[in-house]
């Protein structure tokens, strides 16, 4: 499991899953959680997969990574890895929603954003992009804020050449169109040798940023006003807002995959949601009858760690 420890992700999830216990508590927005969703948060056996779980999206991460680690044959010492592989980003404004849109329906999203990738093998997450500000020239649909859901693949089986080829014809057919005026809704980039785990661990990062998008001081006064992207570390209250539009998201909602990352994608399910019910098999049963000599464990986390060790097979 060398790649699940270097992408580190545990310690990203949970940094960000600390911050978001303190919006529960200094959210302006605060109002809109109760226990329950701490407990959700926080929930011990992987809440059912639950894409804002700290412990599920944890548990995703590690056989996620286990899967990729043996398919690229990915080398502990170089981090090199047997072929090529591209990151991609793919946004449209279509797939952008207002903030008050709680609920998205994914499926829709999911059809028109992985629609470019057909016939490619590849692997990856739909994220929500908090949008806090559009300047008004962008003419943005959704008024001064959104939540734009997009698109990060890994993607192999395609040479540099090809990858580029795939990303300038998907932006020059605008199926894509990106929130920003004058940008592309496609990005691709080849992940350098040994940075496997640096591109990731990006994919698999909680929400961390967002984004606001101004007119350049140059083209103020333009007939046609270019625009720059700005980031900032998410405050509180836009904490709070990533939250709740991805509160009712399992991470099998939110990960799709093609070609052969299919198949991947469904051995790292299979595999996550076998651990989540070993872990309460041996927690009811440890319930029902303490004189059983079963292993105690803390949180489906602490079970695959003392199976790891014990080489069991989850």
């Amino acid at each position: 499991m060398n790649l699940f420890k270097h992408t580190e992700i545990v310690a990203a999830e949970e940094i960000a899953c600390g911050k978001l216990l303190s919006a529960f508590e200094a959210s302006p927005k605060r109002n809109l959680v109760n226990s329950g969703d701490e407990e959700l948060v926080l929930d011990s056996a992987g809440a059912g997969l639950s894409a804002v779980c700290h412990s599920a999206r944890i548990c995703w991460a590690h056989f996620l990574c286990d899967e990729l680690e043996r398919y690229f044959a990915y080398g502990s010492a170089t981090r090199a890895t047997n072929q090529k592989v591209f990151f991609f980003t793919l946004a449209d404004i279509g797939c952008a929603r207002s903030l008050d849109q709680l609920k998205v329906n994914l499926k829709p999203i999911a059809q028109k954003l992985r629609k470019g990738l057909r016939g490619y093998d590849f692997i990856g997450v739909i994220e929500p992009g908090l949008y806090s500000h559009v300047d008004a020239a962008a003419k943005s649909p959704f008024g001064a804020s959104c939540i734009s859901w997009h698109l990060h693949v890994l993607l192999w089986g395609v040479s540099r050449k090809g990858a580029k080829r795939l990303a300038a014809g998907l932006n020059r057919s605008q199926r894509y169109v990106a929130l920003s005026p004058g940008q592309d809704g496609v990005f691709q980039r080849q992940v350098r040798e040994g940075e496997l785990s640096r591109a990731l661990g990006y994919i698999l990062k909680p929400p961390k940023s967002a984004y606001r998008l101004g007119r350049r001081s140059k083209s103020i006064d333009a007939a046609e006003p270019s625009f720059i992207q700005y980031r900032s570390h998410l405050r509180p209250g836009e904490r709070m807002t990533v939250y709740l539009h991805m509160r009712h998201l399992s991470l099998a909602e939110t990960w799709i995959a093609g070609g052969e990352g299919s198949a991947l994608l469904g051995m790292a399910k299979r595999r996550s949601r076998a651990a989540i019910r070993r872990f309460e098999r041996l927690s009811d049963l440890g319930q029902r009858d303490s004189r059983r000599s079963l292993p105690r464990y803390s949180s489906v986390l602490s079970m695959i760690a003392a199976a790891k060790i014990r080489k069991i097979i989850l």
